[in-house]
């Protein structure tokens, strides 16, 4: 019998756009060091093939209606790990799926790059943190070298636990260490029989971020307006207004606005198709035009009208099916070949992934914020030029990403923007 590797991936983005102190009131940049890493040639090509596969997953669980969280670069980073153990042609298959292309091998370095920037404990304009933890089954034997790999290049801590005889103790422990690198946002992320006796290893990414936005919403300017919930029926919302300057840009259809967080290292990108039902023709256009949307951004006076909105998934998504269809079915089948993370002389304990569970949260409101003004004189002739107008008020798509490379951190649609709890 095969024995079962699992995939876990949990992301949590908390927007509290002023929730707690982070560089009130700065404008402080990032460290140098920390944006000339994230700019290298590796780690921006590692950033594309994180999006490339974010887009490739986003087009096969947006079907139907409703609200979608989810991180493309958690998932990347859980696949890379099992990758670095992967061989012949799993190894091939795995790195098609992840868009590696040229970049092969160089990947874990440009990970390691990646995540030597975002765990960086001198920054205070946000807080990001990106762990990896793998846990193996104390009796199973792993390869050196790729214990060597993944300790230098993704800061993994390995934790033997006893999964042959205490899967589900073990269950209950790997859910309360992601609750604990979450904040408690990502609770339960493993689900009740996803471990069993043939469970060997469970390899691990959780995120948390927190930020402020760059130029705050007042929270007195609050109020209800009407959303446009699946782009048809009317509800009322806590709808935030601001006016101020933001990189905007209008293709043909949508509009994109870009709204950083303090140290402008980190920014939301918010897609609104023209039309209140026409959410779906963008996600089709998403893959092949995200990038020269964001490239096309100019600065420029915008009044924003955005929801407070809060996405969370209630049960971690099995992504099995998606990633087999994407191109990697043998890694979940008896052929499946991770000799470079295990290679016992029992054919029969060889490993397979079981799954890959991902879950996510984000909140976006304006708790806590304080209020703000800002004039400008504006000197000469003529009349000042109307603000653009960006209005959220049906179904829209977000990303959350590094502004510096591009990597996504976060991908997701609001379809209603209404709590559920």
């Amino acid at each position: 019998m095969k024995y079962t590797l699992t995939v876990i991936a949990a992301f949590l983005v908390v927007l509290f756009v002023a929730l707690r102190v982070l560089a009130q009131g700065s404008h402080e940049q990032p460290p140098a060091v920390e944006s000339a890493v994230l700019k290298s040639g590796p780690a921006r090509a590692l950033a594309a093939a994180t999006n490339r596969f974010g887009f490739d997953l986003y087009a096969r669980l947006r079907g139907g209606s409703g609200n979608i969280v989810m991180s493309p670069a958690s998932i990347e980073l859980a696949l890379l790990m099992t990758w670095a153990g992967a061989r012949e042609g799993t190894a091939e298959e795995m790195s098609g799926v992840l868009h590696l292309g040229e970049l092969g091998e160089d990947a874990h370095a440009a990970a390691s790059d990646m995540l030597r920037a975002w765990n960086d404990p001198g920054r205070k304009t946000y807080e990001l943190a990106v762990v990896n933890r793998i846990f193996i089954e104390k009796t199973a034997p792993i390869e050196p070298a790729f214990v060597e790999l993944t300790q230098k290049h993704y800061g993994v801590a390995f934790e033997a636990l006893d999964f042959r005889n205490q899967f589900e103790p073990g269950r209950r422990h790997i859910n309360t260490w992601v609750a604990g690198q979450t904040k408690n946002r990502i609770e339960d992320l493993l689900p009740e029989r996803s471990l069993d006796h043939l469970t060997r290893l469970v390899l691990t990414n959780a995120v948390y971020f927190l930020g402020q936005w760059d130029q705050r919403f007042d929270e007195t300017a609050t109020d209800d307006s009407a959303f446009h919930v699946g782009g048809r029926a009317t509800a009322q919302v806590r709808m935030m207004h601001q006016s101020g300057t933001f990189g905007l840009a209008r293709p043909q259809g949508l509009a994109v606005l870009e709204m950083p967080y303090v140290g402008e290292a980190l920014s939301m990108v918010v897609i609104l198709p023209d039309a209140r039902d026409g959410l779906g023709a963008v996600e089709e256009r998403l893959d092949a035009e995200y990038d020269r949307w964001v490239a096309d951004l100019v600065p420029q006076k915008v009044e924003v009208s955005f929801p407070r909105f809060r996405v969370a998934m209630p049960e971690a998504i099995k992504l099995k099916d998606q990633l087999s269809a994407m191109g990697m079915p043998v890694s979940f089948t008896d052929a499946a070949n991770f000799e470079g993370m295990s290679n016992p002389s029992d054919p029969t304990e060889k490993l397979q992934i079981g799954n890959v569970y991902h879950k996510a949260f984000v909140e976006v409101n304006e708790e806590g914020t304080e209020a703000a003004a800002a004039t400008a004189v504006v000197m000469g002739r003529g009349a000042a030029p109307r603000p653009e107008q960006f209005v959220a008020d049906h179904p829209f798509l977000f990303v959350i990403r590094d502004a510096r490379n591009g990597a996504i951190l976060f991908l997701g649609r609001v379809d209603d923007p209404r709590p559920t709890d």
